[in-house]
Formats: structure tokens, sequence, C-alpha cells
């Protein structure tokens, strides 16, 4: 009996010891985890650049630039007159030119200086950022179609347009002004499909898209096929009339030949007797008769119009001169 109490006085004591311990280790692993997490969240340690400004009529490139500036504090826990002085530092050109006589300017005309980095933001819109930059982009949202874009070409436009311009709008009017931009054949099944949300709609036009292109292009090498099919039996169909025609033409020029030579045949000259040509194209210029006892007879042509000499004895030459 009273080793029993004495051990369990002995466990009494070891309980409490063994809690704290318990305690004490559970405290050092959330310090230890705490720590860790402050490391792994802490990016001031990594070494970033301000991007330097040169101060361009741009406001695409100045509000890149401002986007940029943001990024960096974001990362670095600067203080306000640290981050004025940090931008400064950067402007080159004529950015830094502007500042100076800005900063003079205000100095001399007893305005309060600007000491916050929301304050030189709204001083640096104002001069490097028209007025008529978000008239222009509210212009090209409202004006803004598919055309020849692709779906997710189409929809990146429109969301940059809408961000630059600072246009908050229901999920609703969004989707309806997405919709009634897109090209008809995508838009007309697009409606009919189900979705909620605008990511929901994106993935189905685009899916819609694909399967419009797929079935054009088949349909195109169909059509290619065919008309490279008919090509052929075209040319097949004109070699073999060429073909027929050169054989067809042979046997014709033998016959018109044979039809010559047998009209030839047929004609007869009465001056030559002779067969092939009619009198008039004779180019026998003497005339054949032929006698009863079968002799021919030819008699000369007298084209010049001159009598035919006969041989004269003397005698007569000399009854002729008395």
């Amino acid at each position: 009996m009273d080793s029993f109490q004495q051990s369990s006085r002995t466990n009494s004591r070891r309980h409490p010891s063994s809690e704290e311990d318990e305690y004490s280790d559970r405290r050092s692993n959330e310090r230890r985890q705490r720590a860790e997490s402050r490391r792994d969240s802490h990016v001031g340690s990594v070494k970033m650049t301000i991007p330097s400004f040169k101060g361009k009529n741009d406001p695409e490139l100045y509000l890149e630039w401002e986007r940029k500036i943001e990024h960096v504090f974001d990362c670095h826990n600067y203080s306000e007159e640290k981050k004025i002085k940090l931008v400064v530092v950067e402007f080159t050109d004529y950015a830094s030119i502007w500042w100076d006589q800005l900063v003079t300017s205000r100095r001399r005309n007893g305005e309060r200086q600007i000491n916050t980095w929301n304050e030189m933001k709204i001083v640096m819109r104002k001069r490097f950022v028209p007025s008529h930059y978000y008239r222009d982009l509210y212009r090209k949202l409202q004006t803004l179609t598919q055309g020849s874009m692709s779906v997710e070409d189409y929809y990146k436009e429109m969301e940059i347009a809408m961000i630059k311009a600072n246009i908050e709008e229901d999920r609703e009017a969004t989707m309806a002004r997405f919709i009634a931009r897109l090209k008809k054949e995508i838009a007309d099944v697009v409606e009919l499909q189900y979705y909620v949300e605008m990511k929901d709609l994106l993935h189905k036009a685009i899916q819609v898209e694909r399967q419009l292109r797929a079935k054009n292009t088949s349909k195109f090498s169909s059509s290619s096929s065919w008309k490279s099919n008919l090509q052929d039996n075209k040319l097949f169909l004109e070699s073999k009339e060429d073909a027929r025609d050169k054989n067809s033409s042979a046997p014709l020029k033998g016959k018109l030949e044979t039809s010559s030579s047998s009209r030839s045949r047929d004609m007869n000259c009465y001056r030559c007797k002779g067969i092939g040509h009619y009198a008039v194209d004779c180019p026998n210029k003497r005339a054949m008769t032929l006698l009863d006892n079968g002799d021919i007879k030819s008699e000369g042509s007298n084209d010049d119009g001159v009598p035919s000499l006969e041989d004269c004895s003397d005698v007569d030459v000399a009854e002729l001169n008395q």
C-alpha cells in the first residue's frame, strides 16, 4: 500500500512537467512556423529597380510605367517620402525638367508640396494622360467587334479596354456586350448554351469556333478534291477529242484529194482535146481538129493578127510586080 502511494506521488510530480514540455514544444513550433512564414512573405530583401520615365506624350506608356511602380511599392514597405524620392530619381529628359519646374512653381506660389505617391500620380496623370484618352477608350469599346480576330483575342481586347477605361459593370451586362459583338454564326450557337459566369461563356464560344473551323476545313478539302477530279476528267475528254479529230482528218483529206482528181478527169478541152482543164485555161495555143480518117489537124492561133506567109515562085513575084 505504501509503495502504491509512493508511485502515485511520483507520477503526479512527473505529469505537470510533461505537460509543460509539450506546451513548450508546441510554442516553439508555432514560433518557427511564424518565422518561416514571415521569411517567405517578406520580399523586401529582393532587389528591384524603379523603371525610368522620360516624359513622352504617350498615355499608354505612362500608364504602363505607373503600373510597374505600383508593383515595386507593393513589395516594399517604403514611406511616402521615400517613394517620391525613388520615383524622382528615375526621371530623365523632359520628365526631370518638368518635375523641377513644378516643384519650383508650387513653392513660389505658396502651394503645399506633394508629399504622397497618390498625390504625385494625380498630378502626373493630369499632365501625361489627356482627357480625350478615356473618351477614345469608351468609343473603342462601343465599336469593338470580333471581325477577323479569334474569340480569345476578341475577349482579351475587350477586357483590356474595360480595364484601361476603369469600367465596372454588372456580370450580365459584360456577357451581353461580349455576345453582341461576336460573329453571327458563333453567337447564334452560344446563345442556346447554358452558362452562368463569363469564363463559361468564353469557353463555350471558343469551343463553337473550333467546331465551325473544323467543319469549314473538311468542306474545303472535299471541294478541292472534287475540283481536282473534275479538272482531270476534263483534260481526259479534251485529249480524247483531239485524238478523234486527228484520226478523222486523215480520211477526210484523202476523200478531198480523190474527189478533186475525179473532177479534174471530168473536164475536157475542145481546143487541144486534153483533159483536166477547159479551153479558156488551155496552155496549148494550137487548135487540134480530129479528121474523119483519124488524123489530127493542128491550127495555130493567130494572136497578133498577122497573116500567115505562103511560099511563092519568082514568076509569081514578077507577075505581081507587073
